[in-house]
């Protein structure tokens, strides 16, 4: 079953995301800092990140850049969730959704990403 990663500053988002998510086939976890999210990554590679560039700790943009520099995680997956109107150009190469959308559109966009067996 793929396992996805959710790094959200706001805990109910998350929470929420990750119900969907799990209705859908998906395991989660979900970590709320740059911080936690990297010790989490380097404990198991999920098939998936979901992102918030928001985060408390450090900047959304430099965990990716992070996690692009490391050869263990270079090929992670990452999808983007962020209220920035500007999120395109400071994470090049990955697909961002913008804040606020519809849960079941983040679920269908993983799905294709991700298909469940």
């Amino acid at each position: 079953m793929p396992h996805i990663l959710i790094v959200d500053d706001e805990p109910d988002l998350a929470e929420l995301l990750a119900y969907n998510l799990g209705r859908a086939g998906f395991t989660t976890t979900q970590v709320h800092t740059g911080a936690e999210a990297l010790a989490r990554v380097r404990e198991a590679l999920p098939d998936l990140v979901l992102l918030d560039l928001m985060l408390p700790d450090m900047d959304g943009a430099e965990l990716f850049c992070q996690l692009r520099a490391h050869p263990d995680t270079r090929h992670l997956r990452v999808l983007v969730l962020s209220a920035r109107p500007d999120a395109h150009s400071r994470v090049q190469g990955v697909e961002v959704i913008l804040k606020p959308f519809k849960v079941q559109e983040v679920v269908a966009r993983v799905t294709a990403l991700l298909p469940t067996p």
